[in-house]
């Protein structure tokens, strides 16, 4: 009982981070990317020369797999409703993973990479704007989904008081 619980925390807590890393990225770093391109993207690839974000989605990203699968299996016998809860917070996870390979890599390597044609760096920066504000909405809905579970796994434990 108290794993799961502590479970249910640490599921909220790194698919929070998860999400506002992203927000971070379209609130404050995304807009200094776009501001005066393509001078502003030159200053960005030069910022992240060393260390970039893919540097702490790489080590979260695997964090919040392992925790969504964990969570699925731990609570899969509990209640119907809280397995649904973590069936579509796993399924937001790998739609994340999805939009990230699909999208997020291909726009990354044009605005990161080598690219110097400025109509493609534009039409690239806003594809990704854009596509990040959904990002952000699909990484929401993880921790919403753990917190009502673990909202209605602490009522189920009370009423068993």
């Amino acid at each position: 009982m108290k794993i799961k619980i502590f479970v249910l925390h640490m599921a909220i807590v790194i698919s929070s981070g998860l999400l506002f890393v992203n927000l971070y990225h379209s609130f404050v770093d995304a807009p200094n990317w776009g501001h005066q391109l393509p001078q502003s993207i030159d200053v960005a690839r030069n910022y992240f020369a060393f260390k970039s974000p893919a540097d702490f989605f790489k080590f979260h990203a695997p964090l919040v797999h392992i925790v969504g699968i964990n969570c699925v299996i731990r609570f899969w016998k509990t209640d119907k409703k809280i397995r649904s809860y973590h069936v579509t917070a796993l399924l937001a996870i790998l739609l994340n993973d999805l939009l990230t390979f699909v999208f997020f890599f291909p726009l990354n390597e044009v605005l990161f990479g080598e690219t110097q044609d400025i109509t493609l760096i534009q039409r690239t920066f806003h594809q990704w704007s854009i596509l990040n504000w959904f990002r952000s909405f699909v990484l929401a809905v993880i921790p919403v989904m753990y917190s009502l579970s673990l909202n209605r796994y602490l009522k189920m434990l009370l009423k068993g008081i």
